[in-house]
């Protein structure tokens, strides 16, 4: 059994959590890293826990969701534990980095502890399902804060976004960061990665999916979610964009964070414009991708993309 506290249901049970999301490789991980800085916000560690959001983890628990090779078929409520349980201790309790070395929920917590969380869900799962997968969500936060010894817990996981609505009913009071970058350099930037689109081409309908999906889904939240461009916060309206980040949480400004704003959130690590020279037809390039801006200010005008 796990010895950590549960604690119980209200309307603002998680307004200690930030959820930060975007497309991918729009600076969800940057803009964790600095608000880790301040005194009153830890890192969930690792810094994309996934389990929450991903297939088969805590939220589909929580709605019970059928998805993956399930999806079709008349899944039992042990069936689906059962592959939450699997994907919990081995897709996400350790996956390889990047950088070649091992990640995963193994970095911020013991496996004894992770099982004592997980007897719980099982044991109050089928009384309720939804108090289970919420009361399994708060532990695990609580035990990373108790690690930290701050008030606030952020997690970057790019997809916290596309299931912003939902996610908010599950976890409420949480607070949402959506960062936006120029389409061009997400693309630019995830078609070095193994997981994304191949082309530039193959680039703009990967990014105008991804958008409006997070744009559809955060259009509700109103003031639960603050949009933040990239650009903004790296270069052209940088004290505006750390002031906006301040008045979002409810937070005052700390010279520890605003030294690593200083010298780590800079334009130069961001490689704009990277795409102007990989990209074989630019002017066609950019006539589509201004249309895809502008189907995305129809959604939520908002939306810091320039239109030129």
């Amino acid at each position: 059994m796990s010895n950590l506290p549960l604690m119980y249901s209200s309307e603002r049970e998680f307004s200690d959590v930030i959820l930060t999301g975007g497309t991918g490789r729009s600076g969800t991980t940057i803009i964790g890293k600095l608000l880790s800085r301040h005194s009153q916000i830890g890192l969930s560690c690792p810094a994309e826990i996934k389990m929450h959001v991903a297939g088969n983890g805590l939220l589909d628990l929580y709605l019970g969701n059928k998805v993956g090779r399930y999806k079709s078929l008349m899944v039992t409520k042990g069936l689906h534990l059962k592959r939450f349980h699997y994907r919990l201790f081995n897709d996400w309790w350790e996956r390889d980095s990047k950088l070649g070395d091992v990640t995963g929920l193994v970095q911020g917590i013991e496996l004894n502890e992770l099982q004592g969380l997980f007897y719980d869900l099982k044991t109050l799962w089928k009384k309720d399902q939804k108090s289970a997968s919420r009361k399994f969500m708060r532990a695990f936060i609580d035990s990373q804060k108790l690690r930290s010894g701050k008030n606030f817990w952020i997690e970057t996981t790019p997809i916290n976004l596309f299931r912003a609505t939902e996610m908010a009913e599950f976890l409420p009071g949480t607070r949402f960061i959506h960062m936006v970058r120029d389409g061009r350099d997400v693309i630019a930037s995830v078609l070095r990665e193994n997981w994304g689109p191949k082309t530039y081409e193959e680039g703009l309908i990967w990014y105008r999916r991804r958008m409006r999906r997070i744009l559809i889904n955060t259009k509700s939240l109103g003031d639960e979610v603050l949009t933040l461009s990239l650009e903004d916060l790296t270069l052209s309206k940088r004290e505006e964009s750390l002031s906006k980040l301040f008045y979002f949480l409810n937070l005052k400004s700390e010279a520890k964070l605003v030294d690593y704003f200083n010298s780590e959130v800079r334009a130069e690590k961001v490689n704009k414009g990277r795409w102007q020279n990989e990209v074989r037809n630019i002017e066609r390039f950019n006539q589509e991708y201004f249309r895809i801006v502008e189907e995305l200010k129809g959604i939520d005008s908002s939306v810091p993309l320039s239109s030129r």
